[in-house]
């Protein structure tokens, strides 16, 4: 950035802190929450309760906004993720690696809001919304949602999901398929069948007809003792 857009935003936040009030409450009280633009340099709250974004760059991710015109959710997303530490020091997962922010927009009737949060490996958090006007001056921020509570390190706040995200897919158990019984019979069923009989369930087989007397081919009973010899019946002439 150069020396005269240093000073021009230098310029511009003072007029913000002396001009813009605070947004009020449902009581028309000024918000208590709502931390307006302001050039004082006050120092960041510590501690293990310090709100989220103690640890966020809000003044400059401002900037980005109003004089580098990155005034859609994305593109500004895009540059706080361009080089990881540059403006935001959160690392909720504890991997001593800065975790990505993620930008969503939000509804106001005043002006412009982007809600910044954060995505450890965790889940996503809220950090903070900031504000501007209709011309995309910077007003303030939330230390968390709008109108709301503040997000800490110690109890940070779980992003609400953004509208039109398509919900989770169901998941789906896999069914068995169904047992069918086999008509063929059992063994068991087979081993106690007696012999010559049919076995349960086998389909009755037809027996042959003994042979007629005097047919051909019948074959003739000798009776004990006897000295005919055995064989096939004579055929009748």
């Amino acid at each position: 950035m150069s020396e005269s857009t240093a000073r021009s935003v230098a310029l511009v936040l003072a007029v913000l802190a002396v001009a813009c009030g605070k947004p009020v409450d449902p009581s028309g009280d000024e918000d208590a929450t709502f931390t307006k633009a302001s050039m004082a340099g006050a120092p960041a709250p510590t501690g293990e309760d310090r709100p989220l974004s103690a640890d966020l760059a809000v003044e400059p991710v401002s900037m980005l906004v109003t004089f580098n015109r990155l005034k859609t959710a994305d593109k500004l997303q895009e540059a706080l993720n361009k080089k990881p530490g540059q403006f935001s020091h959160i690392d909720l997962d504890k991997d001593t690696t800065p975790d990505p922010l993620t930008v969503a927009d939000r509804a106001t009737k005043d002006g412009h809001a982007f809600e910044i949060r954060v995505r450890p490996t965790t889940g996503e958090f809220v950090v903070a919304t900031m504000l501007f006007d209709q011309e995309w001056s910077y007003l303030g921020h939330y230390d968390g949602v709008m109108g709301g509570a503040a997000s800490t390190t110690a109890r940070p706040l779980p992003a609400a999901p953004l509208a039109g995200a398509a919900p989770p897919a169901p998941v789906v158990v896999a069914t068995p398929p169904a047992v069918v019984p086999s008509a063929a019979p059992t063994q068991a069923a087979a081993a106690v069948a007696p012999t010559g009989a049919p076995a349960p369930g086998a389909p009755a087989l037809a027996q042959p007809p003994a042979p007629a007397p005097g047919v051909a081919g019948a074959v003739q009973a000798v009776p004990p003792g006897s000295a005919q010899p055995a064989g096939a019946a004579p055929t009748k002439p």
